[in-house]
């Protein structure tokens, strides 16, 4: 162990020195530089994150770059660094760095990478996923009631209005996604159902609806529980990719869940499912139905009373929405994002009245 500590240290203390500047020759040069340690290379199809697998003393680690300037992995150093301030160290981190020519972020390697989705999709029983999946809700809750405190309402959904105004902009450089994100209503199957936007108004135009749907606090959370970002290996979990900024409501983790177990993320991300546009806004909509994960909402939505649930319910349409321009190089997949997130608003409105 001592002498993979050494080791580490000297990558570390490379990737620091080529942070620092310009990185000549990009992506090669830093595989040049890692030289015989390097394992192999994974790239990410929505994010600029490249994740480098090295050998340090016979184990592999990971190490997460981003060139240039990196506000993604700047954000998820920051939150590594506030969470070991707090007492509260992860077991996977080792030490990041940001920097003018890249950012890094170093980590322990968990199990072959396998997630709760790869899982569910490979057809884990549903009493496996459900223990995983609790065992990483039960993790994020105990971080949000180390770190809460009471912030109010309106701060609350300013946080929400930011975000999805930032998201709007960034979708308006797309035409098909602005279309998108505009239109007044959408037919999935031969069903029409309000557009997101329509749906955000209807919220957004009621103070009461406001009210209901906003916590009034906040703490640290993962912040992408998403079941992609839950890691198993040999009955454990681990999550990755926390985000950091803001503190935000434990609902907004709980509604990436339900993105997950109800919202058909995993199966549009593995491209398991079937889309057809028949006439202007209108589309033939099936993803996967993952049956593990059917029986996994229901217990997930059983763990929360009422209101929680209703809450995480509305992040979770919010998310889809908010996701978009990240994925919009692919428009197929976009598409098929956006009408699982207008499906969720529909689910939520229809509970609500």
């Amino acid at each position: 162990m001592l002498r993979a500590r050494r080791e580490l240290s000297a990558v570390s203390a490379r990737l620091r020195e080529q942070a620092e500047r310009p990185v000549s020759g990009g992506e090669s040069a830093l595989i040049g530089m890692l030289g015989d340690r390097l394992v192999s290379v994974l790239r990410s199809h929505n994010t600029p994150s490249t994740l480098y697998y090295v050998r340090a003393d016979g184990e592999t680690y990971v190490v997460k770059v981003e060139f240039g300037r990196a506000p993604t992995l700047r954000d998820e150093i920051r939150w590594y660094r506030n969470a070991v301030q707090r007492g509260l160290p992860r077991r996977l981190f080792i030490t990041g760095h940001s920097g003018p020519g890249l950012s890094f972020l170093l980590l322990k390697r968990f199990g072959d990478g396998s997630t709760v989705d790869d899982l569910a999709l490979a057809g884990e029983s549903t009493g496996q996923l459900g223990r995983h999946v609790a065992s990483a809700m039960d993790s994020d809750t105990e971080l949000f009631h180390r770190t809460q405190c009471h912030v109010g309402q309106d701060h609350v959904h300013r946080l929400t209005e930011r975000r999805l105004a930032l998201r709007r902009s960034q979708a308006g450089k797309f035409p098909y996604l602005r279309t998108l994100m505009d239109v007044d209503v959408v037919t999935i199957n031969g069903i029409g159902l309000p557009g997101a936007s329509r749906c955000l108004n209807r919220v957004f135009g009621d103070p009461r609806l406001v009210s209901y749907l906003t916590p009034d606090r906040v703490g640290m959370t993962f912040g992408d529980l998403h079941c992609g970002n839950i890691l198993v290996h040999e009955g454990f979990t681990e999550v990755v990719d926390p985000r950091g900024g803001p503190l935000l409501p434990i609902t907004y983790d709980y509604g990436k869940l339900i993105q997950s177990v109800e919202g058909g993320y995993g199966a549009v991300m593995a491209g398991r499912y079937v889309l057809r546009r028949t006439d202007g806004t209108a589309y033939e909509f099936d993803p996967e139905v993952v049956p593990g994960y059917s029986s996994v909402a229901v217990l997930l939505a059983a763990s929360c009373d009422e209101l929680r649930y209703l809450q995480s319910l509305y992040y979770a349409a919010l998310h889809f929405t908010a996701m978009l321009p990240h994925h919009a190089s692919a428009q197929e997949e976009t598409t098929a994002l956006y009408l699982c997130g207008v499906s969720l608003f529909d689910k939520l409105l229809t509970q609500l009245a």
